[in-house]
């Protein structure tokens, strides 16, 4: 976790993953590196304000292949890549801009938003490496990583969220009814999210120290009790098809005993099925309890198994792809609802 839970409670942690429980706000965190102390992923942030009601939780994963280069070696010789410390940097100057602007809750949205994108590249470049690439092009990015995040307001039995994202990581909201809602679009080209599990496309905005990124925004009303959860690609990049990794949160959540079980639950998880560094961010607002969040997604959990069943067999390729097909043609509809328009990018 980045940054210190504004209250009292400090957060019961394990070397990847974390929780929180204070009234009416729980949170956890799962960081699951592929080769550890060497995963691009940034712990996942978390940050609340009690006296306000306020709060942020986000993920930050480094671009390895645009941020391979060497950006600092520490006195032992260990190396870190660009990409290692942009995220970092990244999830710092986020949780940093948070603690300033919940203090300031007069400031213009435009300004707020505008002010962090400026402390991001000026943070970016200040740790670029001295020796830069020669090499010039689109694909070469100084400093590279995404970001996901998401403020957050409960007021009552509403949460006013406010996404802001770059890159390909995404935040979704987690509704007991509707199920897994997506907050952001990604800054990619290829816009179907099945098509984009299939392909891994390229994206087309990212953090970076050039500065020539942006910090797309999205507001959303949403009715608590509701879970926002932000993940970087290595949870929701690697299912077969978009309504898995909602099967995945679900399943372990049925079978956490407390949320400290649930992270371990997670990990376990997404360490079984992806080839990535995998890291989940995720807030709980207007239930009572741990056991209220469990039991509220018992009823979606059972309607997901019923419509779309276990995952077939690989048999037959033609036949598993029909079968990918359909099932995220019933899923697409509520997963995209509060999807914000797609945007034109930054050069």
């Amino acid at each position: 976790m980045n940054g210190p839970w504004r209250q009292e409670t400090a957060p019961a942690r394990t070397d990847t993953r974390w929780h929180v429980e204070v009234p009416g706000v729980l949170a956890w965190g799962v960081w699951a590196e592929k080769v550890p102390e060497h995963g691009e992923d940034a712990e996942p942030l978390l940050e609340h304000h009690v006296a306000s009601g306020r709060g942020v939780v986000g993920v930050f994963d480094g671009a390895g292949g645009a941020g391979s280069s060497v950006a600092r070696t520490d006195s032992s010789g260990r190396r870190a890549s660009s990409a290692w410390v942009a995220s970092r940097v990244a999830a710092l100057v986020t949780g940093e801009w948070f603690r300033t602007t919940v203090s300031q809750p007069a400031l213009d949205e435009e300004d707020e938003v505008g002010q962090l994108e400026r402390e991001l590249g000026d943070a970016l470049s200040l740790m670029r490496p001295g020796e830069r690439s020669r090499l010039n092009g689109r694909m070469v990015r100084p400093m590279p990583t995404t970001m996901a995040a998401v403020t957050y307001c409960l007021r009552g039995d509403r949460v006013e969220a406010r996404a802001l994202w770059a890159g390909d990581s995404r935040v979704y909201a987690l509704d007991p009814g509707h199920g897994l809602m997506a907050l952001t679009r990604d800054h990619t080209d290829e816009q179907d999210a099945l098509e984009q599990i299939r392909q891994d496309p390229p994206m087309t905005n990212m953090l970076t120290a050039s500065g020539r990124f942006r910090v797309q925004t999205s507001r959303t009303a949403l009715h608590a009790p509701v879970v926002l959860v932000c993940a970087t690609d290595g949870f929701f990049g690697h299912v077969v098809t978009p309504h898995l990794f909602e099967l995945h949160l679900l399943r372990a959540l049925e079978e956490a005993a407390d949320a400290e079980s649930l992270g371990a639950l997670l990990e376990e998880r997404v360490r079984g099925y992806t080839a990535d560094d995998a890291t989940l961010a995720a807030v709980a607002l207007g239930f009572d309890s741990f056991e209220d969040v469990r039991t509220a997604y018992l009823g979606r959990l059972h309607t997901l198994v019923d419509e779309y069943g276990p995952v077939p067999p690989v048999q037959d390729a033609e036949d598993h792809r029909r079968w990918q097909e359909e099932s995220w043609r019933r899923y697409r509809t509520a997963y995209e609802t509060l999807m914000p328009p797609q945007k034109e990018e930054t050069p």
